[in-house]
């Protein structure tokens, strides 16, 4: 095991591994952006650098290719730089160990980057040879993608003159992407003041949730701690008055919760009640969830004595509840385009309780944009209702499943002749750049691929090096 020399396509692997030795983790992308410039000079290319760093590199077309039709090639510059707890790599200043057992390429105790540095090499390779036949090409390397594609956002498209893109950031082979959701986070923040109040105080705690990302994994109907926690006090509160110190529960906007903590004060003489009430829940939620999450726990254990507690008055305590229960979660609607699709659907991720407020963040999605604004107008309009201040952030438009696609026709075509099969065409419930691009270049046409990764944004990061050197091929072919 060793570098990446000796493993085919040469070319390829080549740039990718001078790639893996440039720090280029999201926001730190100045040397990775700076080399590209300088790959583009050193060959005579067209190149523009914004200060967004995003890149932008266009060649002509080779003998022959002049004046055909020019394409997009598009990816993004930045990798999730994550590594094991004991690697002794500094992600910000060193490159990565990058090796292979001629099956796969991995990096030693980091993230690889895969995700999407392959795009990037192969947009190198293809720049570099004189031997590839290829229309005018356009290539568009955006910067940090992952936190929220915000390079794709600020990059200004009106000097390319292609209405058809291949965006290569997928991670499946023979799976063509033709759709994405777009996406926005909301903020909602409920103040709220303490007071004194006697009681027991129970810690009500939802766990054993299978969880997963809120866009592959929401069609799957798993359970959401946040949500199944304030439905636990909701119908305690018919039998008892109650008054809610706190609410924690889930680590990320888009990813759906396994787990959730609230704190309550019970007036001694209910306590009963209120306990029995949760596990009457439990075993309803268990019912619901019995197939979708079968482990799903909802207990309520004392955790003080009685005493005087500060906590939120009752008519607070009703009004956050109330709030967090009316606010629609999970799949709204399923696509009538591309069947077993989810076309809208939002999750809260987050509830996080401060001295004075508690705050709640979702995630919003769908590839129909005005769904995903009546979803956002109908969050307003619910914490409006409710006394809360909210905002919004992070919004990035869907990319529609197109009826009638040249580029989809061609490159499908291309693949049967290859490969002798049908490629996979799919739709996602994720986020890709093409949609937040579509909206610059109009009528633009896209398709997303890219070879198999396994892992991506872990240090467990792999990428096959025969489907690496299949999709190059495939990419040549789709050109010539």
């Amino acid at each position: 095991m060793s570098g990446l020399s000796s493993i085919e396509p040469k070319e390829v692997f080549g740039f990718f591994e001078k790639i893996c030795s440039i720090p280029h983790g999201s926001g730190n992308l100045q040397k990775i952006s700076d080399y590209l410039v300088s790959f583009a000079k050193e060959r005579n290319l067209e190149v523009t650098q914004d200060k967004e760093l995003n890149v932008i590199i266009k060649a002509p077309g080779s003998a022959g290719y002049e004046d055909k039709e020019p394409v997009i090639l598009q990816g993004h510059m930045d990798m999730v730089a994550v590594k094991e707890p004991d690697c002794d790599i500094d992600m910000t200043r060193d490159g990565l160990r990058v090796t292979t057992d001629g099956e796969f390429v991995w990096a030693e105790g980091t993230s690889l980057g895969g995700d999407d540095g392959i795009a990037v090499a192969y947009c190198l390779a293809l720049l570099d040879s004189k031997e590839i036949p290829h229309p005018p090409l356009e290539i568009v390397i955006t910067t940090n993608e992952e936190t929220g594609m915000y390079g794709a956002s600020a990059i200004d498209l009106s000097s390319l003159k292609s209405k058809k893109m291949i965006n290569i950031d997928n991670e499946e082979e023979g799976a063509f992407i033709t759709s994405c959701a777009g996406g926005a986070r909301f903020y909602s923040e409920f103040a709220f003041e303490k007071q004194s109040q006697k009681g027991v105080l129970f810690e009500v705690k939802v766990d054993g949730l299978l969880g997963g990302h809120s866009g592959e994994m929401i069609i799957k109907g798993r359970g959401n701690a946040n949500v199944l926690v304030a439905r636990a006090i909701a119908e305690a509160l018919d039998k008892t008055d109650a008054f809610l110190v706190s609410i924690d529960g889930g680590v990320a906007d888009n990813a759906i919760p396994s787990a959730s903590t609230a704190k309550i004060v019970v007036c001694s003489d209910k306590a009963d009640a209120f306990r029995e009430s949760i596990e009457k829940t439990c075993r309803d939620v268990k019912g619901e969830l019995e197939i979708k999450d079968p482990n799903v726990s909802i207990t309520a254990e004392k955790a003080g004595d009685e005493g005087d507690y500060s906590c939120m008055s009752l008519a607070d305590t009703k009004r956050i509840i109330n709030a967090i229960i009316s606010m629609p979660d999970g799949v709204q609607t399923m696509s009538a385009a591309v069947e077993g699709l989810v076309e809208t659907s939002l999750n809260l991720g987050i509830i996080k309780t401060e001295e004075n407020k508690m705050t709640l963040e979702q995630s919003v999605r769908s590839s129909v944009e005005s769904s995903k604004d009546m979803l956002i107008r109908k969050l307003i309009a619910i914490a409006e209702s409710y006394g809360s201040k909210y905002s919004i952030s992070g919004k990035y438009p869907g990319w529609k499943y197109r009826q009638h696609s040249e580029l989809r026709d061609h490159m499908v075509s291309v693949y049967k002749k290859l490969y002798g099969k049908e490629p996979r065409l799919m739709a996602i419930h994720a986020g890709l750049e093409c949609g937040i691009l579509s909206e610059k270049i109009d009528d633009l046409d896209c398709i997303s691929i890219g070879p198999d990764m396994m892992d991506i944004h872990s240090a467990k990061e792999k990428l096959s090096v025969k489907s690496t050197a299949n999709v190059w091929e495939y990419i040549k072919a789709v050109l010539a």
